[in-house]
C-alpha cells in the first residue's frame, strides 16, 4: 500500500509541475505576443502616416479617419475574439482584449507622434541635445569631456548614456546621425517597458503564489503595451525620445528594481552582488543612480528577513568601493575639472514649493502607486513585499523633492514607472476578485463590473499621460529654420563659427568650439560660473560670426534674467560686435507648436571694424 501511495504522490507531483511550466509557457508566450504588439504598432504609425499625407489641407478630418480606422480595429479584435470563443466568451477576457487593442492603438499614435521628433537632422529640440552630441563629438576627436569652465563647452550630465549611444550608433553605421541617437533613446525605453514587465509578473507571482497563472494569463497581452506607454508617458517622461540621459536611466532604475524583487523572492547571493555593482554603474549614466545604495541598505536593514549583518557588510563594501572607484577613475582622466561640472549643479538648491506643485501635477502616478500597493498588500501572502512597496514609495517622494531644482517633472520618471508596476499587478489581483465576485453571487451581472474597471483604467490613460492626438504639429517650417542656420556656415571655416546651442554641425566638421551657450545656464543661476574667458574672446574678437538667440530678451542664454549677478556678456558681445542680419523662427499652423527655445529668432552677428 506504501509503494502505491508513494507511486500516486510522486505521479500528482510530476503533474503538478508540468501544469506549472505548461501554465509558464503559455504565459510567456503572451508576454511575446504582447511585445509584438507594441512592434506591429509602428505599420499602423505608418498608415496614420499616410492618412495625413491623403489630407494634407485638413488635419481635423484626417484625425476623424484614423478615428474611424481605431474603431475599426478594435470592433475587429472583439470580433475575432467573440467567433472564436462563443459562448466560452467572458465579460472578463473582453474587457482585456478592448484594454490590449487600445493599449497598441495608442502605441502606434506614440509612435507616429514621436517620429517627427526622432527624425529632425539638429540637436536643438531641448537643452541637452547640443551637449549630448558635443560629447559624442569630444570622444570621437579624443578632446577631454570635461575641461575648465572658461572654456564654457562641458556640463554637468555624467558621459555614460552618450558614449553608449554612440557605441550602438557606431554598431550600426550611422555614428554621426541624429536621428539615430534619438532612436536609441526609444530602444532604450521599450527595454524599460520589457523590464516592467517582468517586475509585474513578479510582484503577481510573490503576492499570490498558490493561484494558477492561468486565471490571469491574458493580462500579460495588456502589460507590454501599457508599460511602454507609462515609460514614455507625456507628463513624467516627456524627453525619452530626446538625446537625453533619461531614457538609459529610467532603464538602470526599473532594472535595479527588478534585482530588488528577483533578491527578495530568492535571497540569491548573486543577486545581492549585481545590486551592489550598480550603483558604481549606474553613476556613469546619472549621479541620481547612487541612491539605488541607499534604498538597497535601508532594504537590506529593515525589511530583509532572516536579517544578516554580513549581507549588510558586504553589500556596503562593494557599493561604496565601486562608486568611490569610479569617481576616482573619473579623477584620474579629468582632474578637478571633473569635480566641478559632476557636481556643481548641486549649488541651485531645490525649490520646496516647486516640489509641492510637482507632486501635485503628478497626483495620478502617485495614486496608482498607492493604489496598486493598496491592493497587494492586502493579500497575506504579500509580507514579503512591504519593503519593496516601501521602497518605491521612498524612491518617488525622493525624487519629488529633487525635481524642486528645475521646472520639469521629468525627475519623476522612474518612480512613475514603478508606480505603473504596482498599479498592474493590483489591477491583475483586484480583476481577479471582481471574477469570483460575478461567478457567485453576482452571477446576474458579470459584465458590469468588468465594464466599471475597464471603462475606470480607460480614463486613467489620460490622466497618466498616454493619450495624444494623432496630428502632425512638428511644424515644417523648422526644416527651413535649420537651412537657414546651415547657409551660415558656408563663407568661413566651422571653427570660427559660434553658434549659441547645436552641435549637429561642428559633428561634422569634427571641430569643438568654446562658448556654447547652455553651459552658461546653471553656472549663472547659482553663481559658480567665471564668464571672464568669453569676455575676453569678445574683446579679441576671436570669432567672424556669432549665432545667438534672444539677444535682446530676458532669456538670452549668455546672460538670462534668473542669473544671480549680470554675467557682462551681452554688453561685451554688443560693444564688439554687431547685427547684420537674423534667421527668422519657424511658422507654424495654429494645429503646430514649436518645441523650444531653440527655435526662437538668432541674431547675426559679425565684428566691428576697427581695434
Amino acid at each position: 500500500m506504501l509503494p502505491s501511495l508513494l507511486g500516486v504522490t510522486l505521479r500528482s507531483s510530476v503533474q503538478s509541475c508540468a501544469r506549472k511550466r505548461e501554465s509558464q509557457l503559455a504565459t510567456a508566450r503572451f508576454i511575446f505576443i504582447g511585445l509584438l504588439g507594441i512592434l506591429a504598432a509602428a505599420p499602423l504609425a505608418l498608415a496614420i502616416h499616410y492618412v495625413h499625407r491623403v489630407l494634407p489641407q485638413d488635419p481635423e478630418r484626417a484625425v476623424q479617419w484614423v478615428g474611424v480606422m481605431f474603431v475599426a480595429i478594435l470592433a475587429l479584435s472583439v470580433g475575432t475574439y467573440v467567433a472564436i470563443q462563443r459562448r466560452e466568451c467572458t465579460a472578463s477576457n473582453l474587457g482585456l482584449i478592448v484594454l490590449a487593442t487600445v493599449s497598441a492603438l495608442l502605441v502606434a499614435v506614440y509612435f507616429y507622434w514621436v517620429s517627427f521628433y526622432v527624425l529632425f537632422p539638429a540637436d536643438i529640440l531641448i537643452w541637452s541635445e547640443s551637449d549630448f552630441v558635443n560629447d559624442i563629438l569630444k570622444f570621437r576627436i579624443g578632446y577631454p569631456l570635461y575641461s575648465a569652465q572658461a572654456n564654457n563647452e562641458s556640463l554637468h550630465y555624467m558621459p555614460g548614456s552618450r558614449l553608449l549611444t554612440y557605441l550602438f550608433a557606431w554598431l550600426v553605421g550611422e555614428e554621426t546621425s541624429i536621428p539615430t541617437y534619438r532612436a536609441i533613446q526609444v530602444c532604450y525605453t521599450f527595454l524599460a517597458s520589457v523590464v516592467a514587465v517582468f517586475c509585474c509578473r513578479r510582484l503577481v507571482q510573490i503576492s499570490a503564489p498558490s493561484s494558477d497563472p492561468h486565471d490571469n494569463r491574458l493580462w500579460w497581452l495588456v502589460c507590454p503595451p501599457f508599460m511602454f506607454l507609462m515609460a514614455s508617458n507625456a507628463l513624467t517622461n516627456p524627453f525619452v525620445h530626446n538625446m537625453h540621459d533619461d531614457a538609459l536611466a529610467q532603464l538602470l532604475f526599473i532594472l535595479a528594481y527588478y534585482l530588488l524583487i528577483h533578491y527578495v523572492s530568492s535571497r540569491s547571493t548573486y543577486t545581492l552582488v549585481l545590486m551592489a555593482v550598480l550603483p558604481a554603474l549606474g553613476f556613469l549614466v546619472k549621479q541620481s543612480l547612487t541612491i539605488w545604495a541607499v534604498l538597497y541598505a535601508m532594504h537590506l536593514v529593515v525589511f530583509d528577513h532572516p536579517r544578516s549583518i554580513k549581507r549588510v557588510l558586504i553589500f556596503g563594501t562593494i557599493a561604496l568601493g565601486g562608486v568611490g572607484a569610479v569617481i576616482y577613475s573619473c579623477y584620474l582622466l579629468w582632474g578637478e575639472h571633473f569635480f566641478y561640472w559632476a557636481f556643481n549643479l548641486g549649488n541651485n538648491g531645490v525649490s520646496p514649493l516647486r516640489s509641492f506643485q510637482h507632486l501635485l501635477d503628478a497626483w495620478a502616478h502617485f495614486a496608482i502607486g498607492l493604489l496598486g500597493g493598496l491592493v497587494i498588500l492586502r493579500q497575506e501572502s504579500s509580507k514579503r513585499l512591504i519593503g519593496l512597496w516601501v521602497i518605491w514609495l521612498t524612491l518617488f517622494l525622493a525624487e519629488t523633492y529633487t525635481s524642486g531644482i528645475a521646472w520639469m517633472l521629468n525627475h519623476l520618471g522612474p518612480g512613475s514607472l514603478i508606480a505603473g508596476v504596482w498599479f498592474f499587478a493590483g489591477l491583475v489581483r483586484l480583476w481577479e476578485s471582481n471574477e469570483m465576485a460575478v461567478s457567485g453571487q453576482l452571477s446576474g451581472r458579470p459584465w458590469l463590473g468588468s465594464a466599471i474597471l475597464l471603462i475606470t483604467v480607460a480614463l486613467l490613460f489620460s490622466g497618466l499621460g498616454f493619450v495624444r492626438i494623432p496630428i502632425k504639429n512638428f511644424p515644417e517650417d523648422a526644416y527651413r529654420y535649420v537651412a537657414d542656420i546651415e547657409e551660415q556656415f558656408k563663407a568661413q571655416p566651422t571653427a570660427e563659427v559660434l553658434l549659441d546651442a547645436g552641435s549637429w554641425i561642428y559633428l561634422k566638421e569634427n571641430v569643438i568650439v568654446k562658448d556654447r551657450g547652455i553651459p552658461f545656464g546653471d553656472r549663472g543661476y547659482n553663481g559658480t560660473g567665471d564668464f571672464s574667458g568669453m569676455i575676453n574672446r569678445l574683446k579679441e574678437k576671436r570669432y567672424k560670426k556669432i549665432l545667438a538667440r534672444n539677444l535682446h530678451s530676458p532669456i538670452f542664454l549668455y546672460d538670462h534674467w534668473q542669473f544671480r549677478k549680470p554675467s557682462g556678456i551681452r554688453d561685451a558681445l554688443l560693444d564688439n560686435y554687431k547685427v547684420i542680419g537674423s534667421v527668422a523662427p519657424p511658422r507654424k499652423n495654429p494645429h503646430e507648436q514649436i518645441p523650444d527655445i531653440f527655435f526662437d529668432e538668432i541674431s547675426i552677428l559679425v565684428p566691428k571694424s576697427g581695434s
